[in-house]
């Protein structure tokens, strides 16, 4: 259900949150940079702008989520352990988002829509009051997603986003001449700049011994590989 923007980031501050974060693919994080915008998958469609497909799309749109941006407490790569599935771009965006003028309101989710089921009503899905947020949510759960509604669909990015963190997959085909990595900073860079943010920071993310991400993108294909790191 809907609360009031300022009041859900006092909250989630006293439980730890310090940034927010949206993660993404390579394509889709470059319309964005060029856009100046994080914007909803529906919104994207809409003016024809290029994005990646995600797992998630048909249940974005069975669901009414499809013009709905989401954002996260947490940085998913690094508590988990592995890649995150929505793309190795993360988005860190500063907390005072939430205290913008335009965005007065936000839902936040219980589970991630993946999770949810047909005949659920509102409350099984969203929480329904600062009560119920202050008792249960907690920063290391996954459903947790704060969910931006109602605003058109974008949210600038200036002055929120603090730095890009980018996975570095390894890896080069066979011939040298493709390096996921230095392809996908370079596309990232120049969309910034058209966008108006040419000093933004791009980060090679460090993972610890115990993440999975390597191995994980290691035993994907070319093609998949393109899928996630192609500009």
């Amino acid at each position: 259900m809907e609360l009031i923007a300022s009041d859900v980031l006092k909250v989630i501050e006293r439980k730890g949150v310090d940034a927010l974060y949206h993660a993404n693919t390579v394509q889709t994080a470059c319309t964005f940079l060029r856009q100046g915008r994080l914007m909803a998958r529906g919104v994207v469609a809409d003016r024809g702008l290029p994005q990646t497909t995600q797992q998630t799309d048909v249940l974005d749109k069975k669901y009414g989520l499809w013009c709905d941006i989401f954002l996260d407490g947490i940085d998913i790569h690094e508590r988990a352990r592995k890649r995150c599935f929505y793309g190795p771009v993360l988005f860190v965006l500063e907390t005072k988002l939430l205290s913008q003028d335009t965005l007065s309101t936000v839902w936040i989710t219980k589970k991630n829509p993946q999770s949810w089921s047909d005949g659920q009503v509102i409350a099984d899905r969203y929480f329904g009051s600062l009560q119920e947020l202050q008792r249960d949510y907690k920063k290391t759960d996954f459903g947790f997603s704060l969910v931006l509604r109602n605003i058109g669909g974008v949210v600038r990015l200036k002055p929120f986003l603090e730095r890009i963190v980018l996975d570095n997959p390894h890896y080069a085909d066979k011939t040298g001449g493709v390096q996921f990595f230095s392809q996908a900073v370079g596309a990232l860079k120049a969309s910034a700049r058209s966008g108006g943010m040419g000093n933004i920071t791009i980060e090679a993310r460090s993972c610890a011994g115990t993440c999975q991400c390597q191995s994980q993108y290691k035993s994907m294909t070319r093609v998949v590989l393109d899928k996630f790191f192609a500009p």
